[in-house]
């Protein structure tokens, strides 16, 4: 059982949670249209979606084009080879492509600080994992819709006889792309973290380097084989608890809980400590009997190993919960990501311009500058969805601008062109796409 608070301490998203086609319906039936400006209207919105979905699809081909050369999941066998160079432009343009893409989208940025400081709190899973993000040479992440889940369950210390109540902050969608280090790169980071403690001579720094070497391969065996330090990983999930985004990192390691190390101390501490006691007593006894001590020693290496047994057992119901939980918080990868978000910003960006053009032009008489637009857009909103957004005016306006439908007057004054004008203006810019073409036809 679980429901969603609205927590009046998080800031207000800039995502606006309501279906386009929901925000053009709910348009086009205000009382105020005639029969033709609201058919009007509707082509407007149906023109300008198709050419913002035109304009996402091409920055969608320029994703897929820089993300070939790093890409875990390619199965497209070419010939080409790419230069460092090469590799280079191309990592360098995906990452800015990315963020623009994932701004568009309504995302915001979380810092390393920021995400270190969640991952050291209280798991609600109470699965506590360690991550080092210093592995990775490149590492974004981005999250949307920051609120808090309320669910209940039964907990040891009320003998699990009642359920209790724990709100759990969650990030509605959180992103990240990852790149691992060289092992080169890795060991290099280790050297100098040690050489920062004291000085050093060469055959003390050949000695730390095989350590440091063998230490980052360790923490890497657990990979697949076929991952390489080329590959760059990206990832979107839904509903995560902000306290286990470790768990969502591939070089996680899983710790013990306080809880089960003193469980697991007690047990393991007192079946040991009884095996050796038996030990003892049977060798005392058994003085002149080979077969009895035999058997009295194989007895406690038993006991040993299933109180080593029983740590691993633990370890492994951990890691149960993580791949349970990560099966139904996995939204998609890789490539996949990026037609997700192409479709999320394409939506926003709808969703702003429109909202932002039905004021402008069915609220022309109330002459609203930038700051006014904003908010009765907003208070519209809260009215009639009852959600507290921060909406984008700006990003509405931009676009208004870019397509040549915005007219900005004397005292920031904002207008626009009524929805002939804005309709034919909008054709031009679709037929605009496709003249190179014709060209090349001829």
């Amino acid at each position: 059982m679980s429901e969603e608070l609205q927590t009046p301490e998080e800031p207000r998203e800039r995502f606006i949670p309501i279906a386009k086609q929901e925000i053009v319906a709910d348009l086009l039936a205000a009382s105020h249209w005639g029969d033709e400006e609201q058919q009007q209207f509707g082509e407007f919105c149906q023109i300008f979606s198709a050419l913002y979905h035109y304009k996402f699809y091409s920055h969608l081909e320029e994703l897929k084009r820089c993300y070939a050369p790093f890409n875990p999941d390619s199965d497209i066998v070419t010939q080409h080879e790419y230069s460092d160079q090469e590799k280079s432009e191309l990592h360098n343009t995906l990452i800015n492509e990315l963020r623009e893409l994932l701004n568009n989208a309504n995302y915001d940025g979380l810092t390393v600080d920021k995400l270190n400081e969640l991952m050291n709190a209280d798991s609600y899973y109470g699965v506590s994992v360690s991550v080092d993000l210093d592995d990775f040479a490149e590492m974004i992440t981005y999250y949307r819709g920051a609120s808090t889940k309320v669910e209940y369950k039964r907990t040891w210390y009320s003998l699990f006889l009642r359920k209790k109540r724990f709100e759990i902050p969650i990030y509605k969608r959180f992103f990240f792309l990852l790149k691992f280090k060289t092992e080169d790169e890795r060991v290099q980071d280790l050297l100098k973290l040690e050489k920062a403690k004291e000085d050093w001579d060469d055959a003390k720094q050949s000695k730390f380097e095989k350590k440091a070497r063998k230490q980052v391969q360790k923490s890497r065996q657990n990979l697949p084989t076929d991952v390489t330090d080329e590959h760059i990983f990206i990832k979107l999930f839904k509903n995560i608890p902000r306290t286990d985004l470790g768990m969502l990192f591939p070089n996680q390691n899983v710790r013990l809980k306080m809880f089960d190390k003193i469980k697991l101390s007690i047990t393991g501490g007192g079946g040991t400590i009884g095996g050796i006691w038996t030990t003892v007593t049977k060798v005392t006894v058994a003085a002149v009997s080979p077969v009895t001590l035999a058997f009295a020693f194989a007895g406690l290496i038993g006991v040993i190993f299933r109180q080593i047994m029983n740590i691993f057992t633990q370890r492994d119901k951990y890691m149960m919960v993580l791949s349970r939980n990560l099966y139904f918080h996995n939204l998609d990868n890789n490539v996949g990501v990026m037609n997700f978000l192409i479709d999320m910003a394409e939506e926003e960006e709808d969703k702003e311009a429109i909202l932002a053009y039905y004021f402008l032009h069915s609220h022309r008489d109330k002459n609203y500058t930038q700051e006014k637009l904003d908010s009765a857009i907003e208070s519209y909103i809260q009215d009639k969805y009852g959600l507290a957004i921060d909406f984008e005016v700006e990003d509405g306006l931009r676009k208004l601008r870019q397509e040549g439908i915005l007219i900005e007057e004397e005292g920031g004054i904002l207008k626009v062109l009524d929805l002939q004008k804005a309709c034919t203006c909008l054709d031009e810019q679709w037929d605009a796409f496709f003249n190179p073409a014709e060209e090349a036809v001829k």
